[in-house]
């Protein structure tokens, strides 16, 4: 029986390079990891989503437009996460972090990485061979998903925020 995976080991094993915050001088490597990995899977999924337009256009051109507007929305929260301020400057320039406040930030990170890898997969799953009403409700399921990491982001930069402000 294998024992089961803390969320560092699994975060390790979702992003190559990934430290879990341990050494003091790789903290804003590490979060600069985690976001360029959740930016990485939006990005494949925005690159499916551009082949799938020119699959389905002739067949259904409202479709194409839908699915052309999805490919702005993966851009849009890829951009966000890959913007956000690097590093959080007032939270981990302090010496220690306080061990429960790394929880919350790795909960945070895995919470970012496995929404991504949802919505990626979620993506994939996207068939020229399906019907319009079909994809058009996985549309409206990858949306949802896409504007739950859209308030996970925004959480994930609070936490520091508010952080910043208690210093």
């Amino acid at each position: 029986m294998s024992k089961e995976l803390n969320i560092i080991e699994k975060l390790e094993l979702m992003i190559p390079g990934f430290q879990g915050y341990k050494r003091r001088e790789l903290i804003r490597e590490d979060d600069a990891r985690v976001r360029r990995r959740v930016a990485s899977f939006l990005d494949d999924a925005r690159l499916r989503v551009e082949r799938l337009i020119g699959l389905v256009k002739r067949r259904d051109i409202s479709l194409a437009l839908r699915l052309d507007d999805l490919r702005l929305e993966l851009m849009k929260v890829a951009q966000m996460i890959r913007h956000a301020t690097y590093g959080y400057a007032g939270f981990f320039d302090r010496v220690k972090i306080e061990e429960e406040q790394l929880q919350k930030l790795l909960l945070y990170d895995y919470k970012l990485v496995t929404q991504a890898s949802a919505i990626r997969e979620k993506v994939y799953s996207l068939s020229p061979g399906m019907s319009s009403q079909e994809m058009q409700e996985m549309i409206d399921e990858i949306y949802n998903m896409l504007y739950s990491l859209e308030d996970a982001i925004r959480e994930r930069e609070r936490m520091f925020k508010a952080e910043e402000v208690t210093q």
